[in-house]
């Protein structure tokens, strides 16, 4: 039943959008809507009406109360207690009432009752009510939303000062929409619907799927709830009243909204590069594929979330252009359980996240070392090197990647192309030892100490115990990353999560050997039989996740990886393609 719930509502939503063109190239001009029509002043009577709706913040279920209201014939929307009341007789919230006699065309409506989830057909925890109210001169449709319930108060207000009802009602649905980002001209709110595609329509179903997003009222809170469940029925009358005075959300109000958004935001980044008109296509030709109807959702709910968060933050979208650019906030945001009332959002060319000065700082903040220089003899190649003293002990470290051939020693072709990598080779290659090491078990005899391998005299191949002093030194391997670590394709890194902001803070230059996946593997070894460990997180970077004792570096590892995917160290065995950094000794 629940899957044939979930189907009805993707057709009616499918041939809503296509109904929808026809009836605005027919009905509309301008800005407006069908249906709605400029009125001329004055009370007019009403008799055997007929008014038909659709009441919705997701569907409400079947049986949900509606109740219209009769207003004073003096103008002044006061109640005359004579009511029309009926329920809706699906569960796509659909009602109807007929009979209706009044002796004034403005009247209060409300419906009330569970309701639809529109991302997954089942029905809310909680039951809401929604409000409005509408001129039905010449109206025999009154949608109830979310809209018309945010703009309710707002709309008696404007009158009351000397606004006509439709330059009230036009004003008022503009400020709710201009409140999240949204500037389009819309006449009625009551004409709006979840499933159609106008950019109104929209972001009614974008309100819509953040409101359910809260925690405290969305899908696991139980039926028996009352104080969860009376919460949003607070929060959509705080919307309401906070807009009534002077058309602006507060941010106090707005900031709930924001916090949900801001979380989708990042979570669903990667809809970025979704063709939500492709997923479409792919829905109607086959309505019954629920990850295509789920994909649809989530790019809208990305798209939404986007813009509500850039909105109230009064930034520019995140894109290459910005990378590294930090802004400045004072208004709150929820983050987990705590209210941030000021501090900072950095962009890492995609998207806006939360930062700390601390952090952002740290971006940039030099690392205590010497610059010095070396040259390899055998071709006069000159490199740069860093020097730096950890737990008493020097180290001086090649700065650049060792580029040595000659008649023995190759670059490698590592594993998807043909040409060979710059200062790239194979593990064996690097450690000067027989190919047949790279698949055979390795003596200890063969390694030295400090084994020289292709490295110039006087310097050796970087030991693991070696690696694991820099990345305690430095503060963890992001510190050796720099602006280079950036994937050509921007689609893949959203979709890999290879993005980061990164500096060249230490001199190292610490290369990948793919300018998409952002990866780079460096050739090591070890003749310790005990565990290695690599450095915990860094306190400063909380949303990255190293490797730390959990997961060790054993002396059956040969080759450090490094990727910003996961953002890790870790070790890997005898690797068929990887660079040298050479220590002297």
């Amino acid at each position: 039943m629940l899957k044939q719930k979930v189907l009805q509502m993707k057709m009616n939503w499918v041939l809503l959008t296509l109904a929808l063109g026809a009836l605005l190239g027919a009905c509309t001009d301008g800005g407006g809507v069908a249906g709605t029509s400029e009125e001329s002043e004055g009370i007019v009577a009403i008799a055997n009406k007929k008014l038909a709706g659709v009441s919705q913040k997701g569907p409400l279920v079947k049986d949900s109360k509606v109740i219209v209201r009769e207003t004073a014939d003096d103008g002044s929307f006061e109640p005359t207690g004579r009511e029309f009341t009926t329920t809706t007789f699906n569960d796509s919230g659909e009602f109807r009432i007929d009979g209706i006699n009044l002796d004034c065309q403005y009247v209060l409506v409300s419906a009330g009752g569970k309701y639809i989830r529109e991302y997954d057909g089942e029905p809310s925890a909680c039951p809401i009510r929604l409000d409005a109210v509408s001129d039905v001169r010449k109206r025999e449709t009154v949608n109830l939303n979310l809209l018309t319930h945010f703009e309710y108060k707002r709309v008696l207000k404007l009158v009351k000062s000397g606004k006509s009802f439709v330059e009230a009602k036009k004003q008022a649905a503009t400020e709710v929409l201009n409140a999240f980002g949204v500037s389009v001209n819309v006449s009625s709110a009551e004409d709006l619907n979840i499933y159609n595609s106008t950019d109104a329509d929209r972001t009614l179903f974008n309100i819509s799927q953040l409101i359910d997003s809260h925690p405290e009222w969305n899908s696991w809170v139980t039926q028996d709830d009352d104080e969860g469940c009376s919460k949003l029925q607070k929060l959509l009358d705080e919307f309401a009243d906070d807009f009534e005075d002077d058309g602006v959300l507060s941010d106090s109000v707005m900031q709930f909204i924001v916090g949900s958004a801001y979380v989708m935001y990042q979570w669903y980044a990667n809809m970025e590069y979704v063709d939500e008109y492709d997923i479409m296509d792919k829905e109607f030709a086959d309505p019954d594929e629920a990850k295509d109807h789920f994909l649809a959702i989530k790019k809208k709910e990305y798209d939404f979330s986007k813009l509500v968060m850039q909105h109230y933050m009064e930034v520019e979208p995140c894109d290459d252009h910005l990378w590294g650019d930090y802004r400045e906030f004072t208004k709150p945001i929820p983050y987990y359980q705590d209210t941030l009332v000021l501090g900072y959002i950095l962009c890492n060319g995609f998207t806006w996240e939360l930062a700390t000065k601390e952090h952002i700082d740290s971006l940039t903040l030099r690392i205590d070392h010497e610059m010095g220089t070396m040259t390899d003899d055998r071709d006069g190649k000159t490199y740069k090197t860093v020097i730096f003293e950890h737990e008493g002990k020097r180290y001086e470290w090649m700065a650049e990647n060792l580029q040595y051939t000659d008649s023995v020693v190759k670059y490698s072709k590592g594993w998807f192309r043909n040409d060979r990598l710059i200062g790239s080779y194979a593990w064996t290659t690097a450690m000067g030892l027989d190919s047949k090491y790279m698949n055979e078990p390795l003596a200890k005899n063969l390694l030295d100490t400090l084994h020289q391998g292709i490295c110039p005299d006087g310097w050796h191949i970087s030991t693991n115990e070696e690696w694991v002093a820099l990345i305690n030194y430095v503060g963890g391997p992001e510190k050796l990353f720099d602006e280079t670590w950036k994937s050509s394709d921007r689609e893949l890194a959203l979709a890999k999560d290879l993005i980061g902001v990164f500096y060249n803070k230490f001199d190292f230059n610490l290369t990948p050997l793919s300018g998409i996946y952002l990866e780079a593997y460096y050739h090591s070894y070890t003749l310790d039989e005990g565990v290695m460990y690599l450095p915990p997180l860094s306190e400063d970077y909380t949303t990255r996740q190293f490797f730390t004792e959990d997961y060790p570096i054993t002396s059956t590892f040969t080759t450090i990886e490094m990727s910003i995917n996961w953002s890790y160290v870790a070790g890997a065995e005898k690797h068929s393609e990887g660079y040298v950094r050479c220590v002297k000794n």
